[in-house]
């Protein structure tokens, strides 16, 4: 017994010193590396993906399972591009957990992880496949999702790692569908002890980089994380996330994000509680905001999608900021919100909004009266109250309506708008004027249709305005709209014209506060060295992505004094631009018809024409004086390019003509004014300066049969290519120089002055000395206060060559010839006392009123 005791005992030693050397063999001569090829047509086979390995494979066996790789890559799905990519990652399995169905792992550390993510136009990720987004992944997918299901639904099988460390991470990703590109750089991550199901520790740091659009931030992140992947439950506590630096448009911004936040994808339900976010930067680009300041912060949010309830507690959202010279302050609350299928009740959601600068913009929003379920609600009113003040006018906006969603329709409206529209203005004749509205609008998702529907009556008229949207889920939606309206007038909603605020009529001469030397030139201003304001940027922006088009009709529209009838306007605004095709109206006893363009480029068309119009109403509605009178056509067709209204001037290119026929030029009776010039020149040939009468008077007037104008521009500059007025006593031409300074707002023409050289029948022969004359007279300088000269040594006349010879010169030498080419407006009221220079009574040099009466030729 003994013996057989020895033997099996001496024969279970001889065994286990057997076991200890072949396992002692078998590790030190394993070579894990032998399995790189077999492993990478595994995964090949399984994904479709390229598994390459270029460096060692390290592996022990006992007490724990390691491993240790580098030089690890993976190719997109049946491509050869990366996905992801290791420089070294390490970790160990304890192997004893293993027999109770356990994955502990030692604690695990990944270096120069690179990962290149990339989202398709159709939304759809490149490693979609890797979690089960195709069938061809499921033999991946299936072991996984079977180890980590949901209790009841997944084996046993825990995992259960120490931790995790990443250092020099980068992930690039790519939004092919979006236009993004962001790459995070630099990541360092790391990991409290990583277990199914329960919270652990993250912490994380990143630079983030990219040029489309550009961005340059720091991110540090920290929250306790619990993840389910199994069961699509994923939680977020105590997060605290800081970033700092550039993101777009947002630059030295500095944001943070604190709270907790859920979400269960199986129950499809998202909450978060607690929840403070806040920003600060500066916006930058086409609409820059200084000093911006936002905040969100909500005690309670609940969203359940799958049983369509949503629960809101305290939510409030601020914004302060500055934009240029206006401030910018925005304010919502919503108290508290509930909506479930069973009910819906809330309490009063209110929302400000004001923009203040030197036009004030102010809205106020509220929502009251919340009634229904989830299904379909709604509240019971709708109000928003809105204005903006511009200077001493009030533009004042205020509707009510029912607000009614069908959440199974995807449908809802605002079925009875009511409200009132007008404008405060103590410039008004009224002091103010307002106008009601009623109507409704609708939107629906299904068919991707937004459609609104308004009436109005506008002074004294009806006016109807309906449009339609369509193709509302796509990045440019298509709108259709018409205008209808019986009367407009525009002066009531335009801000008063400097000519009208100081209560003179348009066109009249303002005051200015300048001193005038004894030589009859304008002094400086007293703000002239301040430094002028910066032009305004013409902003076109707002045309990009737009696709509208619509009718307007108006039977009677005023602008200023201009009347306007059987207006019709066809508008589009496509491919980054806007276009009028047509425009028609009647225009005093004529017709308006022309094209017009603006593009998101700044570029800019005209082009108008028009034709049998009354001249003198015209002039007059425009100007508030009467210059010209006669049937009239004209064509003005221009183009510009430009960021500022002074850019667009220096751009400007095109033509304008005129045309008037049997018209005649108030204020001037030529054939008077030449006959006592005629005279004058011969009282000075005898050495007698005799007082001339003025040239001006309203109720004076010279007939001319036509009137030809044609203004060529290019670059700002024009050039008066031609001119004649044809009177039977004078022809008006045009001479050298003929330039025009549109940008420069300046002159400097040579018009010729030719007197027929037979007198008409009925005239005074005292004119006969001045028959066949041509007069040049040059006009130069600013436009609002031109200076003429009448050049008399080219005067090829008998008559005054010899009063050049009896010293004309010498008399008209140091004269001031400028002083007031056109009348005062005193002048032109009745019983009023004359102040022209030109007046006997004026006491000015006789010689000198020589010069100016013929300068009257030209008229006012």
């Amino acid at each position: 017994m003994n013996v057989w005791l020895k033997r099996v005992l001496f024969s279970l030693v001889v065994a286990l010193l057997l076991a200890v050397v072949g396992l002692a063999i078998f590790l030190l001569t394993f070579n894990p590396n032998a399995y790189k090829a077999r492993l990478e047509s595994l995964v090949f086979e399984r994904t479709a993906r390229t598994l390459t390995i270029d460096g060692d494979i390290g592996l022990s066996l006992f007490p724990r399972i390691g491993l240790s790789v580098s030089d690890v890559a993976l190719s997109n799905r049946d491509a050869k591009d990366t996905f992801v990519s290791i420089d070294s990652a390490r970790f160990a399995v304890a192997i004893w957990p293993l027999l109770s169905n356990r994955l502990v792992v030692d604690h695990v550390a990944v270096t120069g992880l690179k990962a290149y993510v990339v989202r398709d136009a159709r939304g759809r990720f490149n490693f979609s496949d890797l979690l089960g987004a195709d069938g061809a992944s499921a033999p991946v997918a299936a072991p996984l999702a079977a180890a980590t299901a949901a209790p009841g639904a997944r084996s046993e099988f825990n995992i259960d790692i120490a931790g995790l460390e990443l250092k020099s991470g980068r992930v690039q990703y790519v939004d092919q569908r979006d236009g993004l590109a962001t790459t995070f750089d630099q990541i360092e991550a790391s990991t409290g002890r990583v277990t199914y199901d329960q919270p652990f520790d993250v912490s994380l740091k990143s630079v983030i980089t990219g040029n489309d659009p550009v961005q340059n931030a720091q991110l540090q992140a920290q929250a306790l994380l619990r993840l389910n992947p199994g069961g699509r439950g994923y939680s977020a506590q105590k997060i605290n996330v800081q970033l700092n630096g550039r993101l777009g448009n947002l630059d030295q911004s500095q944001a943070t994000l604190r709270g907790n936040l859920a979400y269960d994808g199986q129950a499809r339900r998202f909450s978060a509680d607690n929840l403070e976010l806040a920003l600060s930067g500066n916006i930058v680009g086409a609409h820059p905001v200084q000093g911006l300041k936002a905040s969100l912060t909500a005690a309670q949010l609940r969203l359940d999608q799958r049983n369509t309830a949503l629960k809101v507690d305290k939510l409030a959202l601020r914004a302060v900021g500055q934009d240029g010279k206006r401030a910018l302050d925005l304010a919502l609350d919503a108290p508290a919100l509930a909506i479930s299928p069973d009910s819906a009740q809330a309490d009063p959601v209110t929302g400000t909004l004001k923009w203040a600068g030197d036009d004030t913009l102010a809205v106020s929003l509220g929502l009251e009266g919340l009634s229904g379920n989830a299904g379909e609600w709604q509240f019971r009113a709708v109000s928003l109250d809105g204005g903006l003040t511009q200077g001493e006018r009030l533009l004042r906006l205020k509707l009510t309506s029912p607000l009614a969603w069908n959440t199974t329709l995807r449908k809802g409206s605002l079925g009875a708008i009511k409200g009132d529209m007008g404008v405060r203005d103590q410039a008004l004749p009224s002091g103010g004027y307002e106008f009601p509205m009623i109507g409704s609008v609708h939107l629906d998702l299904v068919q991707d249709l937004l459609s609104a529907d308004l009436n109005a009556v506008i002074d004294g008229g009806q006016a109807a305005f309906k449009s339609q949207t369509t193709k509302l889920s796509t990045p440019q939606p298509r709108t259709h709209f018409t205008l209808n309206a019986e009367k407009l007038d525009l002066n009531r909603w335009l801000p008063a014209s400097p000519a009208r605020a100081a209560g003179k009529p348009a066109g009249a001469g303002q005051a200015t506060d300048q001193t005038t030397d004894k030589g009859g030139n304008a002094g400086r201003d007293k703000g002239r060295d301040t430094a002028p304001a910066a032009p305004e940027p013409i902003d076109l922006s707002f045309l990009r992505g737009l696709d509208v088009e619509g009718d307007v009709r108006i039977g009677d529209l005023r602008v200023r004094d201009v009347q306007l009838t059987g207006v019709s306007v066809q508008a589009r605004i496509q491919k980054d631009a806007l276009t009028i095709p047509k425009l028609a109206a009647g225009l005093y006893e004529g017709t308006l018809s022309g094209q017009f363009s603006a593009a998101s480029d700044r570029t800019f068309g005209l082009k108008l024409n028009l034709d049998k119009v009354a001249v003198a109403p015209l002039i007059q509605a425009s100007m508030g004086r009467n210059l010209l009178s006669g049937r009239g056509a004209a064509q003005i067709d221009l183009r510009a390019q430009g960021d500022t209204t002074d850019a667009l001037q220096r751009a400007l290119q095109g033509r304008v003509s005129v045309q008037v026929r049997e018209g005649a030029v108030q204020g001037v009776d030529a054939a008077r004014t030449l006959t006592d010039v005629a005279a004058a020149l011969g009282n000075v040939l005898k050495g007698r300066l005799d007082a001339l009468a003025s040239p001006f008077e309203s109720r004076s007037s010279t007939a001319f049969s036509s009137l030809d104008a044609r203004l060529d521009l290019k670059d700002g500059q024009g050039t008066l290519s031609r001119l004649s007025v044809v009177s039977d006593l004078v022809r008006l031409s045009e001479g050298k120089p003929a330039r025009i300074d549109v940008p420069g707002r300046s002159l400097d023409l040579v018009l010729q002055a030719q007197v027929a050289s037979r007198l008409p029948k009925g005239l005074d022969v005292a004119l006969t000395p001045l028959l066949g004359a041509t007069i040049p007279i040059r006009i130069s300088g600013a436009w609002s206060h031109p200076e003429y000269e009448v050049n008399w040594s080219s005067i090829r006349n008998p008559s005054i060559q010899r009063a050049l010879k009896s010293g004309l010169m010498e008399l008209l030498k140091g004269k001031d010839l400028i002083d007031q080419a056109l009348p005062s407006p005193e002048s032109d009221t009745p019983g009023t006392a004359s102040k022209n220079p030109l007046s006997p009574a004026s006491g000015a040099d006789p010689v000198e009123r020589i010069g100016k009466a013929i300068k009257g030729l030209l008229g006012q």
